[in-house]
């Protein structure tokens, strides 16, 4: 699918008011019903952030939107909305990963999401490469070691299998329903796609 990307404006304002990433029932089958009512409730939050907070917060300098738009529909497959971060990494981290400092610099994916009409079609793992390829072109400018992000436990396998891990430090109790802390080393994520690049293609 040919898509285009454009950081968030006023012109956008059309198709961002038409944007749902809330799951339909069928996506929710293996839930039970009070897990579906929180699922839905996160995705609600992530629709109301597109529509009603996003280019206010764009604006004060806060974090800054990309929308991810087809070329062919103008629809808004899917948007990711970026911030500076830094992380506090607990002692035995600090060590195997050879950092002396106690905060480390980090870029985060505040939101992302993608359509309900365009989920399972690769879209989640763009927008993360594209947040990715980003931080590494900021490394020219400033310090960046990791992509960070929050994420609820519904969606945790998925990221732990792209290659996020939680950080030991977690600003919330993990016994309830609240976001879990990850990252993703810079360097080591972009030193995997290009070993996976060099691995001959099957004939």
């Amino acid at each position: 699918m040919d898509y285009y990307i454009e950081l968030l404006s006023e012109k956008h304002l059309k198709i961002i008011g038409a944007f749902s990433c809330i799951e339909c029932i069928s996506d929710l089958i293996t839930y039970n019903s009070k897990e579906r009512r929180k699922i839905k409730k996160h995705s609600k939050e992530m629709d109301d952030f597109l529509i009603h907070e996003a280019l206010d917060e764009q604006n004060r300098g806060l974090n800054a939107t990309h929308l991810f738009i087809s070329k062919d529909t103008n629809d808004l497959i899917a948007y990711v909305s970026l911030c500076n971060d830094s992380i506090k990494l607990a002692m035995d981290e600090k060590n195997e990963l050879g950092f002396s400092y106690s905060s480390i610099p980090a870029m985060k994916i505040a939101r992302l999401a993608v359509s309900n009409k365009y989920r399972n079609q690769g879209f989640g793992k763009l927008l993360i490469n594209y947040s990715v390829y980003l931080a590494k072109s900021l490394t020219e400018l400033s310090g960046i070691a990791f992509v960070t992000l929050d994420c609820y436990k519904h969606r945790l396998s998925y990221y732990e299998s792209i290659g996020f891990v939680k950080n030991q430090s977690q600003i919330y109790d993990l016994s309830k329903d609240y976001p879990i802390s990850l990252r993703l080393s810079l360097n080591d994520y972009l030193s995997k796609i290009e070993e996976k690049m060099k691995e001959p293609v099957d004939a």
